[in-house]
């Protein structure tokens, strides 16, 4: 699988992803799953994502690759949740550059970010690489000629 990804520009989900998607042994979003969180008051001022867990299998793949070819593509919803995704790819995902680290609002949107990126580096669209764990997002991707990857591809 690796070979699949070198040379290409690797965009990467974060939670469920490149993370647990849990926390306190929950699934994010059973309380309030419009938000993705626990709860509003977690999302707002909790450091939830300051402890999600790194998948081991993304840790060993991303430091086979080129850091320079690798971007961080997360949807969020708050400053704080910004702040802790920040702090937390630093700590476990540090060959990740924090100017190859883009957040956005709308996980929809994340395709049409890679063809922006795409045109912006001068590279076709099918040099880019979009690994996340929403099928609905890796479906629009691969309409988009963007190579998708669900992060069960990665688990053996």
């Amino acid at each position: 699988m690796i070979e699949n990804l070198k040379g290409k520009y690797i965009f990467l989900d974060i939670d469920g992803t490149l993370s647990e998607y849990r926390h306190n042994n929950q699934i994010y979003g059973s309380k309030c799953p419009e938000l993705g969180c626990l709860s509003l008051k977690d999302l707002l001022f909790s450091d939830l994502f300051l402890k999600a867990r790194p998948l081991k299998t993304m840790q060993k793949i991303i430091n086979q690759l080129d850091s320079e070819k690798i971007y961080i593509l997360g949807a969020i919803t708050t400053n704080n949740e910004i702040n802790c995704k920040y702090k937390w790819l630093e700590i476990n995902y540090p060959n990740i550059k924090k100017e190859n680290i883009i957040f956005i609002s709308s996980t929809m949107l994340k395709p049409d970010v890679i063809i922006e990126y795409a045109q912006k580096l001068n590279i076709s669209v099918k040099d880019t690489v979009l690994i996340d764990d929403r099928l609905d997002v890796l479906r629009k991707a691969e309409e988009l000629e963007i190579i998708a990857y669900h992060i069960s591809s990665f688990i053996e």
